[in-house]
């Protein structure tokens, strides 16, 4: 069976064979049914739109991330600002100064997707050479050196003052523990994880491959808790109760026309998802948001991760209807199209400059 043991390590076999990381069309092709009804249902094929009335398209992935970062309230929300394609470089240094970003920074495509050209960067000169090289409009966000990162998605029906957390992803970044032997090349091709992050890796730090960790020193492999980026995400469902819904409660209603959506969070530890003290939250995603917690194979199945796709764009279609009940129109189809065709060209385009950035 050695042949066996070659074939798993090939990255198009890990792939087909661990559902987790199958393409987003296996998971969003079944429900199209379901969304067909919701749009029956809201007589409107963008009833989406109506979810977050505060955040544009409803947060479908369309909107400025700097713009919904700037929602987050102030004792939460991280340093940063948005650097705009072809904006002079000679003043950046100031503003980063007046905004109290200190490096290491990181800096991030302000229309993104799956971590792409998300990347930490040490000095003034390596980001000037990041953001002349991908022409594009960068958010420049302080790096929050805290241990945990989590997903909370969270919703609320308009017009009630207590909503639910439904999805707690904890994660766990991408690495290798050393046997006091092996490379850390050696290591990636010894798990299957970081074996799809080769690329990547040997593009962005291939000094790093070289080394030859000590028994059980750990080498970090990706400081984005992305699971396009590598890394593992774990059903942490068990953490839900009065408490964290709650303290979420709290914070979604200082968010003007926030109804559904996900909260990525760095904290010191999970106390702070139950008080809010010590945390961060360094993005807010709306309606495109997934219950990434679907992403465990070791505590859910591929069947159970449709199951609760579907169940969340249910809820988005109730708290669509309902605020558009309340007044809240639903965007153009003319106007979302075109968004959309914005999107696909601006996705095509990044993909292309982070090439072999990734």
């Amino acid at each position: 069976m050695k042949w066996w043991g070659r074939v798993e390590k090939r990255p198009f076999f890990i792939k087909l064979l661990n559902w987790e990381y199958w393409p987003s069309k296996a998971f969003y092709y079944p429900i199209i049914p379901q969304i067909l009804w919701l749009m029956l249902r809201a007589r409107h094929l963008c009833f989406f739109t109506a979810a977050n009335p505060g955040i544009y398209t409803g947060g479908m992935g369309l909107e400025s991330k700097y713009d919904t970062i700037l929602k987050i309230p102030e004792r939460y929300r991280p340093r940063a600002l948005l650097f705009q394609a072809g904006e002079s470089l000679i003043s950046l240094p100031s503003r980063l100064q007046a905004e109290g970003i200190r490096f290491p920074l990181i800096a991030k495509p302000d229309l993104g997707f799956r971590g792409l050209l998300v990347k930490k960067i040490d000095d003034q000169a390596a980001l000037d050479t990041y953001l002349q090289r991908y022409p594009i409009d960068f958010i420049i966000q302080e790096y929050i050196n805290l241990p945990e990162e989590v997903g909370i998605l969270y919703y609320r029906m308009p017009g009630e003052a207590q909503g639910k957390v439904t999805s707690i992803t904890t994660k766990e970044f991408l690495h290798v523990t050393g046997d006091g032997s092996s490379t850390v090349e050696e290591l990636i091709r010894n798990k299957p994880r970081a074996l799809l992050q080769m690329k990547r890796i040997r593009t962005n730090d291939p000094k790093i491959l070289a080394q030859a960790p000590g028994v059980g020193e750990r080498v970090s492999l990706g400081i984005v808790g992305n699971h396009a980026k590598g890394a593992r995400f774990i059903n942490s469902n068990h953490l839900i109760d009065d408490a964290i819904c709650q303290n979420f409660d709290r914070i979604s209603q200082e968010i003007d026309g926030f109804y559904y959506g996900r909260f990525d969070i760095k904290c010191q530890n999970l106390d702070a998802l139950y008080t809010g003290e010590g945390m961060k939250i360094i993005e807010i995603n709306g309606t495109c948001s997934e219950p990434t917690h679907i992403y465990d194979p070791e505590r859910g199945t591929y069947w159970e991760a449709l199951r609760d796709i579907a169940y969340h764009w249910r809820i988005i279609g109730r708290i669509a209807r309902a605020n558009h009940r309340r007044g809240f129109p639903y965007l153009s189809h003319h106007t979302t199209a075109q968004e959309f065709l914005h999107l696909f060209a601006y996705q095509r385009k990044i993909k292309d400059l982070g090439a072999g950035e990734k």
